[in-house]
């Protein structure tokens, strides 16, 4: 599931394995652990070919995101429609917590996703309130801004306020 990291459990095959779930009509999770100078980043690859954007969640490690992600795939897959200002609510994975989506401008972490589509695909970021249910872009928002880089802009379209 993640990029070459000792934490990591499993094989490094992370193309081969994406092509094979790609192939089986689903999608591969890829996570990337952070470090001092990066939050960590996980993101699918393979909704592309269900017609979907990929998704992206910052600042949660990928054994948590990772869950988060399939969850929210599989309802993403079911939803014609999603795109930026969605929301994604009543997750099990995440407690409650809505997802919001905003369209991904740097999908330059999407290493996987780059590899297997090249520049043609579209991503948006599902972002994640603080314990107030605030926002990034709302005034007051709890969290420090590298617990949780934005990929995207909102837009009056993803719920700014």
């Amino acid at each position: 599931m993640c990029e070459f990291d000792p934490r990591c459990s499993g094989s490094d095959d992370l193309i081969g394995q994406a092509l094979a779930l790609i192939a089986r009509g689903s999608w591969a999770v890829t996570g990337v652990y952070g470090d001092e100078t990066s939050a960590p980043v996980a993101y699918t690859s393979g909704l592309t070919e269900l017609g979907r954007p990929e998704l992206v969640i910052a600042g949660v490690d990928p054994e948590h995101a990772g869950p988060v992600l399939n969850e929210a795939a599989a309802r993403v897959v079911l939803t014609p429609g999603f795109g930026s200002g969605s929301t994604i609510t009543d997750l099990r994975s995440t407690n409650g917590y809505p997802l919001t989506a905003i369209d991904v401008i740097d999908a330059s972490s999407m290493r996987v996703t780059s590899l297997l589509f090249g520049q043609s695909f579209q991503a948006v970021q599902l972002v994640w309130p603080d314990r107030d249910g605030r926002l990034p872009w709302d005034r007051g928002y709890g969290l420090a801004p590298d617990e949780q880089p934005l990929y995207g802009v909102a837009t009056p379209a993803a719920g700014a306020r």
